[in-house]
C-alpha cells in the first residue's frame, strides 16, 4: 500500500478502533448483564429477567422524571445553540484582537461542570448572590432573587448554568463552519444587495449547517445524561424534586438505595434514549447533506 491509498489509512485506524470498541463495549456489556440480575447489596445475586426494567417502567415517578430530563436537555441545548451562533457570527467578523476574544469565549470550557454548578449556585444565592444584588440595585426587583422556591425558575437556573459551560464548544464548531465558507459567496451576496441578516440566513447558516448540527447533537447527548450542575445547584432535585432528571434517578438507585440491578436497567434505558436522539440527528444530517 502507498501513503496516498485510502486503504492504508483504514489499516492504520484499525488498532485505535478496536481499543475504542473494547473501551465502550466491555463496560456496556457488564452493565447490560447486571440489569438482568437481582443485585441489591442485601440478597443473593440471581437472574431476574426483565424484573428490573418492569420496576423502572412501572414507577409512577418515571413520566415526570423523563419530562424534566427532556426539558433540561433541550432547554440547555437550545440556549447553547442560540448563544453559540450569535457569538460565532460576532467572532467571525472581528479582525483585530480575534485571538483574545476567542480565548475569552473558550475559558468557561476549562471549568468542570461540577464547579460550574457551584459557581452559579453562588451567583444565584438569594442572600449574597451578585445576580440578585445587581437586579435590586438596578430597581428591577424589590426583593432578593430566589430561583429555588419555584419549579420553573429552578429549572431555568440549572439550564443557564449547564448551557454556560457548553457554549464554548459549540461556538468553536460553529465558527469553524462559518470560516470554511468561501469569501466569494459573501461578495456575491453583497453584489445582489443582501444585507447582514439575509446573508446570515441564506448564506452563512445553510452552508455551516452540518458542523452546527453535529455540534448540537454532541451537546444534546451530553446534556441529556448530565447531572453535575443539577446535583451541585439543587441536591436531590431541589424543592419538590423540580430538577429531578433521569441521571439523578440513576444516581439515587446506585448510591442511595444500593440497588445496582435497577440502576443498571436505568443506565441501559438512558443509553437507548441517548442513541435514539443521536440516530435522529444523524439521519437528519445525512438527509440534509
Amino acid at each position: 500500500m502507498k501513503l496516498r491509498d485510502s486503504g492504508y489509512g483504514m489499516v492504520l485506524s484499525v488498532p485505535g478502533l478496536v481499543i475504542l470498541l473494547l473501551w465502550v463495549l466491555i463496560p456496556f456489556s457488564i452493565v447490560f448483564i447486571i440489569s438482568f440480575l437481582r443485585y441489591d447489596n442485601m440478597s443473593p445475586v440471581i437472574p431476574t429477567g426483565l424484573a428490573n426494567y418492569k420496576t423502572v417502567l412501572k414507577d409512577p415517578a418515571l413520566p415526570l422524571v423523563l419530562a424534566r430530563t427532556f426539558i433540561f436537555s433541550f432547554g440547555s441545548t437550545g440556549l447553547t445553540l442560540l448563544t453559540s451562533v450569535i457569538l460565532a457570527v460576532c467572532l467571525n467578523r472581528i479582525v483585530k484582537g480575534s485571538a483574545f476574544f476567542r480565548s475569552l469565549v473558550v475559558m468557561p470550557w476549562a471549568v468542570p461542570l461540577i464547579l460550574s454548578g457551584f459557581l452559579w449556585a453562588w451567583m444565584f444565592h438569594p442572600s449574597f448572590g451578585p445576580i440578585g444584588d445587581l437586579l435590586m440595585k438596578c430597581k428591577l426587583m424589590s426583593e432578593p432573587l430566589n430561583i429555588y422556591k419555584e419549579a420553573s425558575t429552578a429549572m431555568a437556573g440549572v439550564i443557564i448554568a449547564d448551557a454556560w459551560r457548553r457554549i464554548p464548544f459549540l461556538t468553536i464548531i460553529t465558527l469553524a463552519g462559518l470560516q470554511s465558507i468561501p469569501p466569494n459567496l459573501y461578495e456575491a451576496a453583497t453584489v445582489d444587495g443582501a444585507d447582514s441578516f439575509h446573508t446570515l440566513r441564506y448564506v452563512s447558516l445553510p452552508l455551516a449547517s452540518r458542523p452546527i448540527l453535529i455540534g448540537t447533537l454532541i451537546t444534546l447527548m451530553f446534556s441529556f445524561r448530565s447531572i453535575d450542575v443539577i446535583y451541585s445547584m439543587t441536591p436531590g432535585g431541589g424543592i419538590g424534586k423540580c430538577t429531578y432528571v433521569l441521571g439523578t434517578y440513576l444516581f439515587d438507585y446506585m448510591y442511595e438505595f444500593l440497588n445496582y440491578g435497577v440502576a443498571a436497567s436505568i443506565s441501559v434505558i438512558l443509553i437507548i434514549l441517548t442513541f435514539g436522539i443521536g440516530a435522529f440527528f444523524i439521519y437528519y444530517t445525512l438527509k440534509k447533506g
